[in-house]
């Protein structure tokens, strides 16, 4: 029979080893969307010297592997506990702080990141890679419920068939992006779109010992960015031009719903552009503009509180 790709599932859990694959089980399921695995098997052609123009047989060596999905920015049904994306926000490089009752928060952090093994189910069979750790942005429209794109790179793949799983999946509809109060230099700019590329550069560690040649992902660094469309204005009003030939640090705010446990404020310090450019939208005068989220005593150029 053949699968059905709407049959999918995608799970996450924290590896208590690194590069040491976790059984997934229910809790450990999400809602996502449009999951996809992509195998990777490093081949090293041989083609030394000999009388026939054949082609031999290659080799294979290191093993990887690639999930990616989206899942939508949502909060719990009540203050203070962990989102349902933790594990995958963690092995992004998300530091995690619960007050109960009344808030979760998720920022940088630069240590102690957690490894994770991530399963993509398809009606009876699973992908599944080790040792993984990723980047994901996030893409704010107006009108839409904000969109996390994650992206995970394993140490290694794996194929089986398996059950898809029975989850509770969370009944808590995710805000949209309207209302949101947005600021960007204390101006409260008029924007279609805001995305946030949260940077991560991941890293394959090779290992010997390991039987796909890698030990696991490590992220090494980032570099979270900021991309939004604000109409033009007059100088008087926001100077962005004059903001990006002076280098400014600015604050920018978004706060998306309104009921308690799925209040979403996204914050960054310290925003200085990076490149500005001309853009029209339905005939208005608009701009593209790039920002670098910058440091301010370092592991907080942007958060995301839910309360």
């Amino acid at each position: 029979m053949p699968l059905l790709r709407q049959r999918s599932q995608v799970g996450v859990e924290i590896e208590a080893v690194e590069g040491t694959a976790e059984t997934l089980v229910d809790a450990d399921v999400f809602l996502a969307f449009d999951p996809s695995f992509e195998p990777s098997i490093e081949a090293h052609e041989r083609d030394p010297a000999r009388a026939s123009l054949s082609p031999m047989p290659s080799v294979f060596g290191k093993r990887s592997g690639r999930i990616k999905f989206a899942a939508e920015l949502v909060g719990t049904s009540a203050a203070g506990a962990a989102n349902m994306l933790s594990d995958a926000l963690q092995a992004c490089g998300m530091g995690e702080t619960l007050v109960a009752i009344t808030s979760a928060t998720y920022a940088p952090a630069s240590s102690a990141i957690p490894s994770v093994t991530v399963g993509r189910f398809v009606d009876g069979k699973r992908h599944q890679i080790l040792g993984a750790r990723g980047t994901l942005s996030l893409l704010l429209e107006v009108g839409n419920p904000g969109i996390f794109k994650f992206d995970f790179l394993g140490a290694d793949f794996t194929e089986a068939d398996a059950a898809l799983l029975t989850p509770t999946y969370n009944a808590v509809l995710p805000p949209t992006f309207q209302g949101a109060t947005l600021t960007i230099d204390g101006y409260a700019a008029t924007v279609s779109r805001v995305e946030i590329d949260f940077g991560n550069q991941l890293s394959l560690r090779p290992d010997a010992n390991a039987a796909s040649g890698h030990k696991s992902v490590i992220i090494t660094n980032r570099k979270p960015t900021i991309k939004f469309d604000p109409e033009d204005v007059l100088v008087a009003a926001e100077d962005f031009l004059g903001n990006w030939r002076s280098g400014a640090q600015m604050a920018f705010s978004a706060v998306l719903g309104s009921v308690a446990g799925n209040v979403i404020t996204i914050t960054a310090p310290k925003v200085q552009y990076q490149s500005i450019g001309e853009t029209t939208r339905d005939g208005l005068a608009a701009w593209d503009i790039t920002g670098l989220l910058c440091m301010n005593a370092g592991d907080d150029e942007w958060s995301i509180a839910i309360t």
